[in-house]
């Protein structure tokens, strides 16, 4: 059986936009071809073939995430975005012939870059004709890639000029971003719950013997023996031998009073006493760490790493935005 998934009004098998078209065309219940044209960037063309096989691995790995309804949807978002990035990338590739086409000494450096890239990737797998044969059975052109390698270092150097280079991030931004954001660097305390269960039924049932036993291990706390020492010798509730550590799952299935008397500790504060129809309990709250807010000093660099992405964000839109004033760009439905 053969699932469909639209894009537009466009249909696709799922297995075979999983695992990138590499050749033939695929003909959809309204007759659109894959290689139907999805986009015109000035005088080149972006066909359907281009979006799915750019998508394919996000895809793939789409379809590992999301099921059903929610997979086509995010099938869909997928496309659209990898649409809007190709038609970007042509942008970029028709600016950077226009300032490299006229300018013999970066040119030589473009071409001297990507021989230094490609000697690179034939080194690391040993010969020319092994990287050949990594790439044809990967379904990969080594001439197109060749070619895609070296407008990516073209646009990676007016993105340079262009954008990268142009970030300018002042210290006193980083302070006013820390002083108007300042519940992100905020920590919440940690704590953790143990418990001391004596069970009746561990001593025949006799109650005055378990409470007995209870009232010295409660002596021993008192004195100030460790609580996870003493969980592990006598407790014969769960995780003992963990020093009777609870999860907020386990005290959540407790019964309501045991959960209150747990909820009603402060930090580092231990129950009296409790029974309950299986045993007695002693519970303690542990304080592992209290709330505090982060120094400045100890966030600054993830602050600016955050300011400088929303700024090369910025430039890198405002760049585009520019660029294609001058490009006649129509996206075909």
């Amino acid at each position: 059986m053969r699932i469909f998934m639209r894009c537009s009004t466009v249909l696709f098998p799922a297995v075979f936009i999983a695992s990138a078209v590499s050749s033939g065309a695929v003909v959809d219940f309204s007759g659109n071809s894959i290689n139907s044209v999805k986009a015109i960037v000035g005088d080149e063309i972006i066909t359907q073939e281009e979006v799915v096989k750019r998508a394919a691995i996000a895809i793939r790995e789409a379809q590992e995430q999301y099921k059903d309804k929610e997979f086509l949807e995010k099938v869909n978002e997928i496309l659209k975005n990898t649409l809007d990035e190709l038609i970007n990338r042509k942008v970029l590739i028709k600016e950077a012939q226009r300032i490299f086409g006229t300018d013999l000494v970066q040119m030589k450096e473009v071409e001297k870059d990507l021989d230094s890239f490609m000697k690179g990737a034939v080194k690391n797998v040993g010969s020319l004709s092994k990287y050949y044969e990594i790439a044809e059975s990967q379904g990969i052109n080594p001439i197109e890639k060749k070619k895609e390698l070296k407008e990516d270092i073209m646009i990676d150097k007016i993105m340079k000029d262009n954008v990268y280079n142009k970030v300018k991030i002042q210290p006193k931004l980083l302070r006013r971003y820390y002083t108007e954001n300042i519940d992100e660097f905020r920590q919440k305390k940690e704590v953790s719950m143990r418990q001391i269960m004596i069970k009746f039924s561990a001593h025949n049932n006799n109650k005055e013997e378990v409470l007995s036993l209870a009232q010295q291990i409660m002596k021993r706390l008192i004195k100030g023996e460790d609580f996870s020492n003493l969980a592990k010798r006598y407790s014969d509730g769960p995780n003992a031998e963990n020093g009777g550590l609870l999860s907020f799952d386990e005290v959540n299935d407790m019964r309501k009073d045991l959960r209150e008397a747990v909820y009603s500790l402060k930090d580092n504060e231990r129950s009296r006493i409790i029974e309950s129809p299986v045993g007695y309990h002693i519970f303690k709250m542990e304080l592992i760490k209290p709330e505090k807010i982060q120094e400045f000093e100890d966030v600054q660099e993830d602050i600016y790493k955050k300011i400088y992405r929303e700024e090369i964000t910025r430039l890198k839109n405002q760049y585009l935005k520019n660029l294609k004033t001058g490009v006649f760009i129509r996206i075909v439905d």
